[in-house]
């Protein structure tokens, strides 16, 4: 079922929520590579060899479940990787929270240090600025992050749902969501700094309206402290 679509080149898989999306040491296995070869495979590259293990071609954030793009070698690894640097890949979300979440364009700012590649320790979420950088030079600490919120509306959550979650008698917003930038958590901080976290994350919802600029405020630090 969660084998999407497949060619002699790309697999796209149906990865559900919690499930790492990369390996790391602890997790060789238990991500979607590793689970994808053990529980979809063996695959086979258009000249009939056998894929050792399928290329991830990008990244989501393990809560989050959705379609993974893969590749059975690094030649397709790459030209996704082409694809995504000229922005030809069109990514789109669905996020439910319990606050409207504004239409349009919004245009945030992150340290770039914390999404360098290969970047260990930090702080685990990412708090944005909404003010852009003063000038070019202190642009260059900073990285432009993009989002498009095209619909945005009510829904329904029966308590009976599959996902073991008690929506209480809160209303709930479904949105739809295109991805312009790609960086760490950026839906999820985004939103979140709008005051409309998404509905389970752990992560941003205790920071739901918070931004850089905010941190500065004396009652916003009093909250903090709390």
């Amino acid at each position: 079922d969660r084998l999407l679509y497949e060619d002699t080149t790309f697999l796209v898989v149906d990865k559900p929520p919690l499930l790492p999306t990369q390996p790391e040491p602890s997790n060789y296995e238990e991500c979607c590579p590793g689970c994808v070869n053990l529980l979809m495979g063996p695959f086979r590259t258009i000249e009939g060899e056998e894929v050792p293990r399928p290329l991830i071609c990008h990244r989501v954030d393990s809560c989050v479940g959705g379609c993974v793009v893969m590749s059975k070698d690094g030649n397709g690894q790459k030209v996704f990787s082409d694809l995504q640097r000229q922005r030809k890949i069109k990514k789109l979300y669905l996020a439910v929270t319990t606050e409207p979440v504004p239409l349009g364009m919004h245009v945030h700012w992150m340290w770039a240090s914390l999404n360098a590649r290969g970047q260990q320790g930090g702080t685990p979420c990412q708090f944005v600025s909404h003010t852009p950088p003063a000038s070019r030079k202190k642009a260059k600490a900073w990285i432009r992050c993009v989002l498009e919120v095209v619909k945005s509306g009510p829904i329904s959550i029966s308590k009976d749902n599959d996902h073991n979650y008690d929506p209480g008698t809160k209303q709930h917003y479904q949105s739809t969501i295109r991805l312009v930038t790609g960086r760490k958590h950026q839906v999820r901080a985004q939103l979140a700094s709008l005051g409309c976290p998404l509905i389970r994350d752990t992560l941003y919802e205790p920071i739901g309206g918070m931004t850089l600029e905010s941190l500065e405020d004396e009652d916003m630090e009093e909250l903090m402290d709390e």
